[in-house]
């Protein structure tokens, strides 16, 4: 840390920071393999669902993108984790309070905006998507009700374990079964979308690379590895937090496997025809329906991990905690405030309902700062360029250009689809 001095303006007392990791009521039970199961089962859904339309948008150049992509996820996951403890002493309770420590309050402001874009992002993502699914699922049955409908029965659903559980570790019996689920829907996937006969009478058209359509690839593929937003939160319940580094590693190649193992498959046999999410695709056969009743389920899984982190932040900014209340107050602060929540996000993805470039505008403004720039700016912020050798500081420059490209003309891109989807509707 000696090399940080000439780079920042002095630091804000600890003090500054409500640092609930020294919270008696948050305590490190939870065990490394359900921090491993809480990254997949969060990061591997809504990617599974994307990248074959990415790849279609970039072109075979698009796989190369999405292996360089898993890279930089695993070391900007270790350089986030890092800087919690980079004074030595005590650990920053979460993402925004690093943005504070490297500058100021601005630094945790502009950090904590992108981050809770994010996780209400997601969250309304996976609400939108949840209720897509079943509005699709119920009209095979001859069941025609509206399609909001079902995204305020899906959010219903969601809405549930969200209020009952109060952390991340909590909900990690639902990332196994979440993580799982992913799997299956990709081998899935995979078979039915091979043995589909229709395509043959189609054009397909494959491309090495397409420089058009690679901003809007680049941030699909941002968003497909954004779990930086919740690995405080995972971090801060594991019993062993030396094992991070390994853990997120093993998270991000097993995540990496699947978007591969769909990604690959699916442009190779739909080529630029693909649609996201990729079960549009396919057939009308019950292994299909059978897909996305299982990445419906996922989804269901993944959204309260989402919404928890974001509710843990917000409940420590308004001190709705143990610390400050009795049991029963906690507890009926924290279901009225994780209710309107709930409420907020229905309500958008009710009425913006394109998955789709919701994902690609999401993963180009948010993502690619807080994935690709931010932890990389604040780490060398707060332990200073000189603590790393040349070449990782050549790594560090180019994954800031990459994101500052997802960002940029993705979001420009993004916007533009997004605008038009308004006005074809």
């Amino acid at each position: 840390m000696g090399g940080n001095s000439g780079l920042e303006e002095k630091e804000p007392p600890q003090l500054e920071y409500d640092d609930t990791s020294n919270d008696p009521h948050r305590t490190r039970t939870g065990s490394s393999v359900g921090a491993y199961f809480n990254i997949v089962c969060v990061i591997a859904g809504t990617g599974t669902l994307q990248l074959p339309l990415a790849v279609s948008q970039a072109g075979w150049i698009g796989v190369g993108m999405i292996i360089l992509s898993a890279i930089i996820a695993i070391y900007t996951g270790g350089l986030l984790i890092k800087c919690l403890y980079y004074d030595g002493v005590s650990r920053l309770p979460d993402y925004p309070s690093i943005g504070q420590a490297a500058f100021g309050r601005f630094g945790k402001a502009f950090i904590r905006a992108f981050h809770y874009s994010i996780l209400l992002g997601a969250a309304c993502i996976y609400i939108l998507l949840a209720g897509q699914n079943i509005y699709n699922l119920v009209g095979h049955l001859g069941v025609h009700f509206s399609q909001k409908y079902w995204i305020i029965i899906a959010a219903s659903i969601i809405w549930f374990p969200y209020v009952s559980l109060k952390t991340v570790k909590e909900v990690a019996w639902l990332s196994i079964f979440g993580a799982v689920t992913t799997l299956i829907v990709v081998v899935i996937s995979v078979a039915v979308g091979f043995l589909d006969t229709s395509v043959k009478h189609e054009h397909i058209v494959h491309s090495s690379a397409n420089l058009d359509g690679l901003p809007l690839a680049l941030a699909s593929i941002c968003f497909s590895f954004g779990g930086n937003v919740i690995y405080p939160h995972v971090e801060e319940g594991m019993r062993s937090p030396k094992s991070w580094n390994k853990i997120v590693t093993y998270a991000i190649i097993t995540i990496l496997g699947m978007y591969l193992l769909i990604s690959i498959p699916g442009y190779i046999v739909y080529g630029n025809i693909v649609q996201s999410p990729i079960y549009n695709s396919l057939p009308d056969w019950p292994a299909t329906n059978a897909a996305i009743i299982l990445i419906t389920v996922h989804i269901i899984m993944a959204a309260p991990l989402y919404l928890t982190s974001f509710a843990n932040e917000m409940e420590d900014l308004l001190k709705i905690s143990r610390k400050y209340h009795s049991r029963s107050k906690e507890f009926i602060l924290r279901v009225i405030l994780r209710t309107l929540i709930v409420i907020a996000m229905t309500l958008l993805a009710m009425y913006v309902p394109y998955v789709d470039t919701l994902m690609s505008l999401i993963g180009a403004l948010s993502y690619s700062i807080i994935v690709y720039i931010a932890p990389v700016v604040l780490y060398l912020k707060l332990y200073g360029w000189r603590s790393v050798g040349i070449l990782e500081l050549l790594w560090c420059l180019i994954i800031v250009a990459i994101g500052m490209i997802a960002l940029v003309l993705g979001s420009k891109d993004a916007v533009q689809q997004l605008v038009q989807q308004f006005r074809d509707h």
